[in-house]
């Protein structure tokens, strides 16, 4: 088309006009451009929903209209997700899967079934069987819902891997029915085409508006894994919980019968009576070195950032090595959600910060943040930390904690999803703490004691997770963790000190006129230090591929595992003939990791497992192999028998330290060159699981032995008339035995739960004790929980009682021998906890309060015996820590 000259010089001349037409053409473009791309993108999920009700809804969201034969998409049922697609795209999606072609008039797309073929019609040669496979997906967030549980007719189904994605074959057919299920989420029932790939969104039971009428009532605090090995906990419920941080993860986790919390000098996570130090902790592929704050009353896993929790107390697969007693696997939000938002939280300890970013639809960023604040604001529950101590009539010993309890943790991680199949994400975890606690030892003469703490760790993970197709799938995961602790003991004697001050208000203003004032002051003469700093890191690197085929799942993977340690004591007595008392010690080890593993099912209600671990220690040329098996027997589909057997090695251990006045501490420690201070451990279990109408019934009879830990032991020695301390390595030998009992009913709006634990640690160690089994130091014969919780419309209500037997007391004295033992009294203690909660469609705002230890009992926690020196030598006392009095603690949450 060509323009007129006059016309076009006409309009050159009137450059106000052209440029001001400019201007409005490139608005209404503009304009024209961005409103065609907010129509154009497309968000919606469906699960078996009609799809002229999906059509509806991207109407009703958007300026798409849709015409077509409402009656006939009525009976077409849809499944899938979409996440910001263009239209082209969707309607790609339906012609392909749906057989429904689309024709645009005058701004209508107008939709048709095709002639040549039904809706979800198969090839006239189709196979023997189908691949059911798809995607289970958090339809609140968008994050990958792993193992989570599918099951079909028959008593046939499955479990998603890391990437929520699951596949298993199925009788030939058009379709199945599958019910989906998972911890905190409102399960679905239905029926969908085996021919295409599906995509499952489940709805979080913690957002369901009241209005709905819910069918199925789930357990919505712990449930069984597909696995039999694991149990999930649902972390959501963590603040329904009472405790002393509405954030704490590893107080929540004790509901699970065999899972304890050391309390006191050698706080952490125990599983069936082991050292925290003897489980294998990942945070997103990060080893946590470190489970404990605030002298054991609470966790470094902060809930707030944990998406899903498993744990496992013994026979997990070869897929896991590096200790030998529990497993607690924990993964963060990832970030894959629709649109941003913000979590506030504050309790009387710490506040809690959580934020969410989309980047893009591809990339994502969450990260959390909490900090403590006690030590600035010495509130209530900071003098009910205090008061912790119990002494004896002959020896009045008080305690204090000195206003320095500081503590922090930081979680990040960073996403990249660019497609369902592919998800890669980078994970930050870090933390300090520091606390002080002191001592008195108020006689004739006062003492005093002083012990102090600091520690610091980083953790940093990678992981690819890829399903190259649905027979195919890998993973490689990196992690990095260092842990840095600083332990000083000082003990001394308290000096009475009298001040007189002439004038001190110097005539002028409060204080004027007086002449002189008193002023009684304690001084602190130091006659002992103890120092003692440990460093430990440690790196895993593992590639993983599966292989799922007919009956048979297939893994194998190989690794590196890298550890490094150093440890310095240094004991300063200046008042004693006693010269020498320190030690230094460091070393790393390095181990090339392999395993393959066989899943066979070939029956649906029978299923094997056999695999063998290797670890080649590349400084001394040991290989250690490691086999380990189960079988697992279902009658019915609501009811599982299993048994699981597996041997175990652990290279990085927490060991303890008894120094020369019989105080020990634990620290970490690598084997030597020739291999001796390998820990090996044996698994056996037996066990059985039941869920049918609200009962969850899971009981396990387990037997744990292991060996080879080595304990360092302070000896007196002559050397030039002075006597000097060394330490001897002592072999040491645990045996675990018991049977872990858990019964859940929930049925309206009450969730019953009852756990009992009967069990027994013993602990051999050469060289202490006539080398004759003692009670381990976490030995408590019987414990019982029981829980109730009740949920009223936005009220929840929460009780728990627990009751155990008394720890066993003894005490090490070097070169002495110590008959019997003796136990501190029982633990029972009454808890409750009550929360409200308020939401709309802008925000979520909950608040609650924990009564805990309603009667006042002293809870023993922890017995240990306080070495207090003067200058004319040094004396022990046995002090008992007691668990909190009864205490109220508050908390609010708010998330935009």
């Amino acid at each position: 088309m060509e323009t007129k000259p006059g016309y076009y010089n006409k309009w050159k001349k009137n450059r106000k006009i052209k440029l001001f037409l400019h201007a409005i053409i490139f608005f209404f473009c503009m304009l024209i451009f961005s409103n065609g791309k907010a129509q154009q993108s497309i968000s919606v999920s469906a699960s078996d929903r009609p799809l002229s009700d999906v059509l509806q809804e991207i109407s009703n969201h958007s300026s798409i209209r849709f015409a077509y034969d409402a009656v006939s998409f009525n009976s077409i049922h849809a499944t899938f997700s979409f996440r910001n697609v263009s239209l082209e795209h969707f309607l790609e999606h339906l012609r392909d899967h749906y057989k429904v072609d689309s024709k645009p008039i005058d701004g209508t797309w107008l939709l048709m079934m095709q002639k040549s073929s039904g809706i979800r019609k198969e090839e006239d040669n189709k196979p023997p069987s189908s691949i059911f496979h798809g995607y289970v997906y958090d339809k609140q967030t968008g994050e990958n819902i792993i193992y989570c549980n599918l099951a079909t007719e028959g008593n046939k189904g499955g479990m998603t891997n890391e990437l929520g994605y699951f596949s298993f074959s199925v009788s030939k057919t058009d379709s199945v029915r599958v019910l989906v299920s998972h911890l905190g989420y409102q399960r679905i029932d239905t029926v969908v085409s085996v021919n295409e790939q599906v995509i499952f969104s489940l709805k979080p039971l913690a957002v369901m508006v009241e209005s709905v009428r819910v069918i199925h009532r789930e357990k919505d605090v712990l449930q069984a894994s597909p696995r039999p090995e694991k149990i999930g906990f649902n972390p959501l419920k963590a603040s329904s919980m009472p405790r002393i941080a509405s954030d704490d993860l590893g107080n929540a986790l004790l509901l699970i019968p065999g899972i304890e919390f050391y309390q006191g000098g050698l706080s952490g996570l125990s599983i069936r009576g082991s050292e925290p130090t003897d489980n294998l902790v990942l945070f997103d592929g990060i080893p946590v070195l470190e489970t404990s704050h605030l002298l054991g009353n609470m966790s470094v896993l902060n809930a707030k950032f944990v998406q899903q929790a498993f744990v496992s107390r013994g026979g997990f697969d070869v897929t896991y090595g590096g200790r030998v007693s529990g497993l607690i696997e924990l993964n963060g939000k990832s970030g894959k959600n629709y649109k941003p938002y913000l979590d506030l939280s504050a309790n009387l300890l710490n506040t809690n910060v959580l934020a969410n970013l989309p980047v893009t639809e591809k990339f994502s960023v969450t990260a959390a943040w909490r900090r403590s604040f006690i030590d600035s604001w010495q509130n209530f529950l900071f003098f009910r930390l205090i008061d912790d101590v119990i002494s004896s009539e002959e020896n009045p010993v008080t305690s204090s904690i000195i206003p320095v309890i500081k503590f922090q943790d930081v979680n990040a991680k960073l996403s990249f999803h660019p497609i369902e199949s592919f998800n890669i994400d980078f994970n930050i975890l870090y933390g300090t703490d520091e606390q002080n606690r002191d001592f008195e030892l108020l006689q004739t003469r006062d003492f005093y004691r002083n012990e102090s703490m600091k520690s610091k760790s980083l953790g940093l993970s990678f992981n690819l997770n890829w399903q190259s197709n649905p027979h195919w799938f890998h993973s490689f995961s990196s992690g990095y963790s260092t842990l840095e602790k600083n332990v000083t003991d000082e003990t001394g004697e308290l000096q009475t000190v009298t001040e007189i001050i002439e004038n001190p208000g110097k005539g002028q203003g409060k204080g004027k006129g007086l002449a002189r004032t008193r002023e009684k002051t304690y001084l602190r003469e130091t006659h002992d230090i103890d120092n003692g700093f440990n460093q430990v890191n440690e790196f895993r690197m593992t590639w993983r591929s599966q292989y799922k085929k007919g009956i048979f799942t297939n893994d194998a993977g190989a690794g590196l595992t890298a550890n490094r340690y150093t440890y310095d004591f240094f004991a300063s007595r200046f008042y004693d003939v006693l010269q020498i008392d320190s030690i230094s010690s460091s070393n790393k080890l390095n181990l090339l990791n392999f395993f393959v593993q066989q899943v066979i099912e070939p029956k649906h209600s029978m299923r094997y497992r056999w695999g063998i671990r290797g670890s080649f220690n590349s400084d001394n040329s040991e290989m250690y192999w490691q086999p380990r098996g189960g079988i697992e027997f279902s009658p019915e589909k609501y009811l599982k028998l299993y048994f699981l057997s597996g041997m175990y090695y652990q290279f990085l251990s927490g060991i303890r330290r008894f120094d020369s006045e019989g105080h020990y501490s634990r620290l970490w420690s690598l084997p030597d060159n020739d291999g001796l201070g390998v820990v090996s451990g044996s698994h056996y279990i037996l066990g059985g699981k039941f869920e049918k109408n609200g009962w969850y019934l899971d009981l396990e009879a387990y037997f744990k032995n292991t060996k080879g830990k080595r304990n360092l032991f302070a000896e007196y020695t002559q050397q030039n008339e002075k006597q000097i301390v060394s330490y001897a390595l002592r072999e040491s030998k645990e045996r675990r035995r018991g049977i872990d009992l858990f019964i859940q009913k929930k049925h309206l709006i009450f969730n019953h739960m009852a756990g009992y634990s009967v069990s027994s640690a013993e602990e051999q160690m050469i060289g202490f004790l006539g080398e004759e089994w003692f009670p381990g130091y976490n030995d408590r014969t019987h414990r019982l929980k029981l829980t109730e919780m009740i949920k009223w419309k936005k009220w929840t209500v929460t009780g728990s009682w627990q009751y155990s037997t008394g720890l066993p007391v003894y005490r090490y004295v070097p070169d002495q021998q110590v008959d019997g033992f003796s136990r501190s009294g029982n633990f029972s203690q009454v808890n409750v906890a009550l929360v409200k909660s308020f939401i709309n469609e802008y925000f979520y705002f909950s608040t609650g309060a924990s009564l805990l230890n309603v009667f006042n009992r002293q809870n023993i926690v922890e017995v240990n015996y306080l070495r207090f020196s003067s200058d004319t030598g040094s004396m022990t006392v046995r002090s008992d820590i007691s668990a909190l009095g009864i205490t109220p603690v508050f908390f609010m949450n708010i998330k935009f």
